[in-house]
């Protein structure tokens, strides 16, 4: 019985040159794709699930056929062991995709009152203790009460004091209540992140409906909008910062990614006008287009599209995957703080150079 099939992972088969024979029968030019790496954990039966792969799945049966019928004699094993004509998978050394925590935060933010929201899980929980590490006063909302207490708990064992409370920010009467809480509790604000996000599903323009562009609008411009509105008359006046998250899917056009593409440049468009009208007033406000892996990535995926992902989020100038703590939240930290005070209106790749948006 033959060891390939179409459940076998794709960078197994690319070792074997009968299997590769195989795919290039039928995919012609798959060996040398420059993207073909990113999927070589992934089988092609799986690869041909993944919408805009652009995998002819008619094509599964007679492919699985023919690898199936693959016998290998020793001799063509041991030459492919090697790695001959294949190229190499390896991640990068161990020194550029690990970083180190700072020992000594140089509280930064000492005495500031932040509001961030989205605090749960994902970039906004290590955001939090980031900047609970540089002395900021933290008020901190999501939906998810639970994980919401254990991120102020992880921020409160880094020294910070924090006021958490529950708030579906697509809701404007929760927001109301979550700012005027805040004010109640700290006296004012100072910093205003805009961190919750609408997780976007990955389908095709046509296949969107209106209530997926409704849900990305409330989630993030209108939430937007009303919060600065909201925070405005306790930030003016003295050198505040609203920081919104945008991403690099609106600046390329990223295909399945219409209703998300579509706010995250509302937000960057109303960023940039809100800056022009309220630099007199001494607030700045900046957006930044992160690119990292978070828990909430990972455990929502399938071990085997997990790793494809992981691949994708490599394919940059650093060539490794961003981390939210190391990575984001030290640039979130700088644009909060007054080291930033003569930048507005900008928008920030924290990205490790993305093919698509970086410029030379």
């Amino acid at each position: 019985m033959s060891k390939y099939s179409i459940k076998s992972k794709l960078g197994d088969l690319m070792k074997s040159p009968k299997a590769r024979a195989v795919l290039e029968k039928y995919l012609p030019g798959i060996s040398k794709d420059p993207q073909l790496k990113k999927g070589f954990k992934m089988s092609l039966k799986f690869i041909a699930k993944i919408p805009g792969s652009g995998f002819p799945k008619e094509k599964l049966p007679d492919i699985d056929a023919d690898l199936q019928a693959i016998v290998e004699d020793e001799e063509e094993l041991s030459s492919t062991a090697s790695g001959d004509d294949i190229e190499s998978t390896s991640s990068p050394p161990s020194y550029i995709s690990t970083l180190s925590s700072p020992e000594n935060p140089m509280k930064r933010l000492e005495g500031k009152v932040v509001v961030l929201t989205g605090a749960s899980a994902g970039l906004g929980k290590q955001i939090s203790i980031r900047l609970g590490q540089e002395g900021a006063k933290l008020a901190i909302c999501a939906r998810r009460v639970e994980k919401l207490m254990k991120t102020a708990e992880l921020c409160e064992a880094e020294g910070a004091e924090v006021f958490a409370e529950r708030c579906d920010v697509s809701v404007y009467k929760d927001l109301k209540k979550f700012i005027d809480k805040t004010v109640n509790h700290f006296g004012t604000i100072d910093v205003l992140i805009n961190n919750a996000n609408f997780e976007a599903d990955r389908k095709l323009f046509l296949d969107q409906d209106i209530e997926m562009l409704d849900k990305a609008f409330h989630t993030g411009v209108y939430a937007h909008w009303h919060l600065m509105k909201l925070c405005y008359p306790h930030m003016k006046g003295k050198s505040s910062s609203i920081i919104n998250f945008c991403s690099g899917t609106y600046q390329v056009g990223l295909e399945l990614y219409a209703s998300y593409a579509a706010d995250k440049g509302a937000i960057r468009a109303l960023s940039m006008v809100v800056a022009r009208e309220w630099g007199a007033d001494g607030i700045r406000v900046n957006t930044i287009s992160p690119v990292a892996i978070t828990d909430t990535i990972v455990d929502k995926l399938t071990p085997e599209y997990s790793e494809w992902v992981k691949e994708q989020m490599k394919d940059n100038a650093m060539q490794r995957v961003g981390d939210p703590y190391t990575d984001i939240a030290p640039v979130v930290v700088f644009l909060a703080s007054d080291e930033s005070r003569w930048i507005t209106g900008q928008n920030i790749n924290v990205d490790g150079g993305q093919r698509e948006t970086i410029h030379i």
